[in-house]
């Protein structure tokens, strides 16, 4: 490269595309809006249900959960600081009458990348039934194909929720809390 080639203004015009390209990449890739940090905590309700599950001998007895934004939040921060081979870290849940929304931080192929979905939710022969509506990566959607093999996923795991020591009998959504009535079998 000759010394004309450094005041070629095609070379630093390439060189502008090129840092342009990268900083919008590295801007749609930013996880937006999951700054916020919970901490991991059981919420007390979940945490005295697993605990009257796990000495046995409460079968019949009737409980109550109402869970709310933040702590669901922070449950599933919880959880997921018990499994670390799970991607996903920073939870922020919205509950809503129409469903829940979760957002957060998931790595895919070592990027750190910001998820957002939304989901509707029902009550089916005493299991939650969770209907995906949405599905963003970094602010795009997801093509339906990866929603349809995602709701499989959620399908399969919530089949086996039948097996659950718990019956729910009534789910109920608000503006920032879900209570949850049922009966441990």
């Amino acid at each position: 490269m000759g010394k004309g080639a450094v005041f070629n203004p095609n070379l630093w015009f390439a060189l502008a595309l090129l840092l342009a390209n990268g900083a919008m990449w590295a801007y749609a890739l930013t996880p937006e809006g999951t700054a916020v940090q919970v901490e991991p905590r059981l919420e007390p309700g979940l945490a005295d249900l697993r605990d009257r599950l796990r000495e046995g001998g409460h079968g019949g007895e009737p409980f109550i959960l109402e869970i709310t934004d933040q702590e669901a939040s922070e449950t599933i921060a919880w959880y997921l600081a018990r499994h670390p081979r799970i991607p996903f870290a920073r939870p922020q849940v919205f509950i809503t009458p129409e469903g829940i929304t979760a957002q957060g931080v998931a790595e895919i192929a070592g990027l750190r990348v910001g998820v957002r979905g939304s989901a509707h939710i029902t009550l089916r022969d005493g299991v939650p039934l969770i209907t995906l509506e949405s599905l963003e990566l970094a602010g795009v959607g997801v093509p339906p194909f990866v929603r349809d093999r995602i709701q499989a996923e959620i399908d399969a795991q919530f089949a086996l929720a039948r097996h659950l020591p718990v019956v729910i009998e009534e789910l109920t959504l608000a503006e920032g809390m879900v209570t949850v009535r049922g009966t441990i079998r």
